[in-house]
């Protein structure tokens, strides 16, 4: 018995150290979402898709997707949200799942717009988190899913990208 309440005094007080990710996602040392998607639009080839955060051993690490619409290939990057280092990057060919996303890609294209200045535009008026952001292609809308957060929680958001406004039908809490 004695054991089993060390352990649980031991993992009560490692999970009370551990930062929450709201507390990450405040810090002002990380480097901010936008800013990275521009620098990964600059240095690879391709469009990124996805846009995701992750906490791996109580660091913020940033996972992006790109798809390069010209050799029909993936890239997936996980990066060091403090200091821009990327952790992992791998290519593949693209597959069936992903012609949702090749599809908003290539209106993104034909829009002349980056993935980095659709966010923006979306979360223009909001002071909250970006968490996710995704590509898709759904019953013949091309439109941008965010999941944000702030103080009062998680939320979700969809962002139409021809007509590069909020889509109040897929917008849910």
């Amino acid at each position: 018995m004695r054991r089993l309440l060390a352990g649980l005094v031991l993992f009560s007080s490692v999970a009370v150290a551990a930062p929450s990710l709201l507390e990450l996602l405040n810090d002002s040392d990380r480097i901010q979402p936008i800013e990275l998607m521009q620098r990964i639009e600059s240095q690879f080839p391709g469009v990124i898709v996805e846009f995701e955060t992750d906490v791996d051993n109580g660091v913020l690490v940033y996972e992006i997707d790109l798809i390069n619409p010209d050799d029909h290939t993936t890239t997936e990057l996980d990066i060091l949200a403090g200091s821009g280092e990327i952790l992992k990057r791998k290519v593949d060919r693209l597959e069936a799942d992903d012609m949702a996303e090749l599809a908003a890609v290539k209106l993104l294209v034909q829009k002349k717009l980056s993935f980095s200045q659709l966010v923006a535009m979306a979360m223009q008026n909001s002071k909250a988190h970006l968490l996710e952001a995704q590509l898709d292609k759904d019953l013949g809308i091309a439109y941008l899913e965010l999941k944000v957060m702030d103080e009062r929680g998680k939320h979700k958001l969809a962002f139409d990208i021809e007509k590069q406004r909020p889509l109040p039908l897929l917008k849910w809490d």
